[in-house]
């Protein structure tokens, strides 16, 4: 294993289980594990809805949804297609659309919507020196009838207030509090990754927020994408973080 790999996480399956180490953090973290079969059949005896992920990779490519439709029987959607299999044969059908890399399985979140569309918020924290820089937040809402929400995947960008105004008609005051919430828990994050990985100078974290607004860690990036960013209230942050990333972003190995 080269220095590299030891000081900078590759993979979502490194990332939650340095997360999952912190007390103050695992309220926040959806139940995870490794994908295998006993997982998943464990997984769906407990959640109405899991997601199977690469550990490895972003940009929502990948990523099924298993959802229990009726007793012993679930539902199995990608991004491109659907089938429904019962539950002793979920593995093998979920199997088959994956590549041979590690998958994970995690605790499917009942998101809250807009118009029954899926919303959650990327926040995007940079450290050009010594003390991580909260640059900001804005929603991620899906597709009709997609099962993620990421910008290249047709998602489409909102800002923090327009998205929990649409979504939960909140006032000004309760947004800006849910906020606040949302940066300490991202500068929480951005801490504990660190003092593992010490190399880590950018981070793209997807929070979701549930129907009954408690915050949970969706994904934590480490070459996150921001083109959201261009969305955002204040027109001139999406060119600050393009010059911040330009010098703390590692060249890929």
């Amino acid at each position: 294993m080269s220095l590299l790999s030891r000081k900078y996480p590759w993979s979502k399956w490194q990332k939650h289980l340095v997360l999952a180490r912190e007390p103050v953090l695992r309220e926040f973290l959806p139940d995870t594990a490794v994908l295998k079969e006993e997982t998943l059949i464990d997984f769906l005896s407990r959640y109405p809805v899991v997601f199977a992920k690469p550990s490895c990779g972003g940009g929502g490519r990948g990523v099924v949804r298993i959802s229990v439709i009726e007793e012993g029987r679930v539902e199995i959607q990608t991004t491109e297609t659907r089938v429904e299999t019962e539950i002793p044969q979920a593995y093998a059908a979920v199997k088959s659309f994956l590549g041979p890399k590690q998958y994970i399985v995690q605790q499917g979140v009942s998101l809250i919507r807009i118009d029954d569309r899926p919303i959650d918020f990327r926040t995007l924290l940079l450290r050009p020196g010594r003390t991580w820089r909260y640059m900001g937040v804005m929603g991620k809402l899906a597709v009709r009838d997609q099962i993620v929400t990421n910008h290249c995947r047709g998602g489409s960008s909102l800002t923090f207030a327009e998205a929990l105004k649409e979504s939960r008609e909140l006032q000004p005051e309760e947004i800006r509090e849910l906020e606040k919430r949302i940066e300490r828990l991202s500068r929480l994050i951005a801490a504990a990754l660190n003092k593992r990985y010490p190399l880590v100078a950018e981070l793209g974290l997807d929070i979701g927020i549930d129907e009954e607004l408690k915050l949970w860690l969706i994904e934590a990036n480490t070459r996150p994408q921001y083109k959201l960013f261009r969305d955002h209230d204040d027109p001139t942050l999406y060119r600050r973080i393009g010059a911040i990333i330009k010098t703390v972003r590692l060249p890929l190995a």
